[in-house]
């Protein structure tokens, strides 16, 4: 998984809690903002380390250097994780702290408490200790708002900072539908992320809640997303890394003088940087694989013999990944895995451990004040979670659980009681089309989701049928459904895969025959259409455009004449009140003097669904090469340009009017 760039402001607050100490211990406590933390007892001089702002905490060593050098008070030396330096007294004051001592207390829980662990970390703490006494845990106080951060991680940091992997929409349900990310219409997930690739998506608020949040990793495996970072020999040892290299493409020699091996690269990594082997071994599988990847190849034109492993500023779209890691590395002179190793680790070490992110989990939630989240090693919201389990894995296969290990366990203001994954299963619960009697209220996907429908009096049930964008979800409320009133609506429940329901109405109101004291016959069937400039030789009805609205022609020749009553009907003889036109439907108008029934004629339109398409043209085509013959009435909606004779020139209509090259005139 790839990086973001980041800032270089941060701030920490830490409770401090040492473990099986007697004595108590003092603290540097910074006073004031962009505090600087240098090399040596001055200010004259380009030492700068970093900066702290109120409220940081580091580990005092002399509060008595001799002042000057452009301090007016003296010296403190102090030190942060791992890393000695000097504050000018001025900006900060020293503070005590009592050191809580296991021993003291009868009741594990009240210790847990003391430290300042929520009680609703305690009782996974309190398996943990009762299975590993050894083991030592503290608090990290963030100082942070969950929700504030939830939110943080979510959109505000940019969409595409915190990303999950899916190699074939196994969970669909873990992703965002937010606009931006999602189309219910198409099914489709937004995945082409800077820093990420084809199978790396926006995941859900409440997916970034659940991994966020430490509870749910306080197990005997995940534990170690929490464990200290730094090197410590008495168990991070040599046969250790080889368990963890065992079966990786990480075997021989890492260097061309063949005087390393990789074994060796990753121990004098984390001797020179104080970083655990195991981490650094643990981060490259992540980032390349146990198989690597383009990127340590050592192949990539341009750029052959440079190499990195931990993907280091490998950001930028999806063809910019591999060159702009490649790149990175040719500037630093990693022109061997060896190199690129160290490299890395030197990285890590400088860019993350040393500046407070000195755990799995803080290198992907960045908890490190004023300006949290900006600082992120990883996209990958599960990446503590996997490295975390080769991390137990390497120590439980060498029997090393029993050591001493440290974890620090960060701790919100205003957790919620608990967080949990959503159902993985496809969010969609959209329909592609909608019918009722064979005719479409939608026949491509919409966000509407409410319909009206006239029927006729007599209608005592209709039909209903619907197709479903993804086939994970179900539908209610289709097939013949009975309509016994007057006025009804008809409710078609769509349930998602992962639960979410989506409900669309169809009003129904039945059309009651009008009763007037109007005296005056019914205009003539062929008046009332030669009023309304409606085509017909007597048998056949014409001139109407495609995709024109059944209900449109109703409703104008009821407008027309109050005492007609019109029926209409598909080629099929199905009752149809809405939906578009296609040849072969009839219209039946009835008055109180006489009755007649007009087919339709879409020119073009040769297998009656209501369209011009391909479909009609290579009909027309079968027929003039005797493939296979049109009847009669297929015939006439052939002929194209009204000459009697189905010919090619009706077929290159068809074909010039796909195309848009000139369209067909009704």
């Amino acid at each position: 998984m790839k990086k973001i760039s980041y800032l270089v402001v941060f701030v920490m607050t830490f409770l401090v809690f040492t473990l099986n100490v007697s004595a108590d211990t003092k603290v540097v406590v910074i006073e004031g903002d962009s505090v600087r933390f240098r090399s040596s007892a001055t200010i004259y001089a380009n030492n700068i380390i970093r900066e702290f702002n109120t409220g940081a905490e580091l580990d005092l060593i002399d509060d008595n250097i001799a002042s000057g050098n452009g301090c007016d008070a003296v010296w403190y030396k102090a030190s942060y994780n791992g890393t000695t330096g000097y504050i000018c007294s001025e900006f900060a004051s020293i503070k005590t702290i009592k050191e809580i001592d296991p021993a003291d207390y009868e009741d594990y829980t009240a210790y847990l408490k003391e430290l300042g662990f929520p009680d609703s970390y305690i009782p996974n703490l309190i398996k943990l200790h009762n299975a590993h006494p050894t083991w030592q845990f503290k608090v990290f106080s963030t100082d942070l708002d969950f929700t504030y951060m939830n939110n943080l991680e979510y959109t505000d940091l940019g969409k595409g900072w915190s990303l999950i992997e899916d190699t074939g929409r196994y969970i669909d349900g873990y992703k965002s539908t937010e606009s931006w990310s999602y189309n219910y219409l198409t099914d489709t997930f937004y995945h082409n992320f800077d820093g990420g690739g084809s199978n790396w998506y926006a995941p859900r608020k409440d997916v970034i809640a659940y991994y966020m949040d430490p509870r749910n990793f306080i197990t005997e495996k995940q534990i170690f997303m929490f464990e200290t970072l730094s090197y410590n020999a008495s168990y991070q040892t040599r046969e250790g890394v080889e368990a963890i290299l065992k079966n990786t493409f990480m075997t021989g020699y890492a260097n061309s003088e063949q005087t390393k091996t990789y074994v060796d690269a990753f121990m004098d990594a984390a001797s020179e940087y104080n970083v655990s082997p195991y981490l650094l071994v643990s981060r490259v599988i992540q980032e390349v694989g146990a198989n690597g990847s383009t990127i340590v190849s050592g192949t990539v034109s341009g750029y052959e013999g440079y190499y990195n492993f931990y993907n280091i500023k490998a950001t930028g779209s999806q063809s910019q990944i591999i060159t702009n890691g490649l790149k990175y590395a040719k500037e630093k002179g990693w022109n061997s895995p060896y190199k690129a190793i160290l490299g890395g680790a030197e990285f890590l070490a400088k860019d993350y451990i040393n500046v407070g992110q000195d755990t799995l989990y803080l290198q992907k939630w960045d908890l490190i004040v004023p300006k949290p989240g900006r600082h992120q090693y990883m996209q990958n919201i599960e990446a503590p979670y996997y490295e975390a389990i080769k991390t137990y894995n390497s120590y439980n296969n060498r029997g090393a659980l029993g050591n001493s290990f440290a974890f620090s366990i960060p701790v919100y203001k205003n957790m919620p009681d608990k967080t949990s994954l959503p159902s993985s299963k496809n969010p969609n619960n959209y329909l592609s089309s909608l019918s009722v009697n064979g005719s479409y209220l939608f026949e491509e996907p919409t966000t509407n989701t409410t319909f009206d429908l006239v029927l006729d009096a007599t209608t005592n049930s209709i039909e209903i049928d619907a197709t479903k964008i993804n086939g994970a979800a179900n539908i209610e409320g289709t097939g013949s459904v009975s309509i016994p009133n007057e006025k009804q609506t008809i409710n078609i429940v769509v349930t998602a895969g992962n639960g979410d329901k989506r409900t669309y109405k169809i009003n129904i109101t039945k059309k009651q025959p009008e009763t007037s004291n109007d005296d005056t016959p019914a205009l003539d069937i062929s008046e009332i259409l030669r009023l309304l400039n409606i085509k017909n030789d007597g048998t056949y009805f014409y001139g109407y455009e495609i995709n024109t609205n059944v209900s449109t022609i109703i409703k104008s020749i009821t407008d027309k004449e109050s005492k007609a009553i019109v029926t209409y009907t598909d080629k099929n003889n199905n009752n149809k009140t809405s939906g578009i036109v296609a040849s072969g439907d009839k219209l039946k108008i009835k008055t109180d003097r006489e009755e007649k029934t007009y087919t339709l004629i879409i020119y073009g339109d040769v297998n009656g669904d209501g369209k011009i398409a391909a479909t009609d043209y290579v009909l027309i085509k079968n027929h003039i090469m005797d493939v296979k013959k049109l009847n009669d009435f297929e015939k006439l909606c052939a002929d194209v340009n009204r000459d009697n004779k189905v010919l090619a020139t009706d077929y290159v209509a068809i074909k010039n009017h796909i195309m848009d090259v000139k369209k067909i005139t009704q």
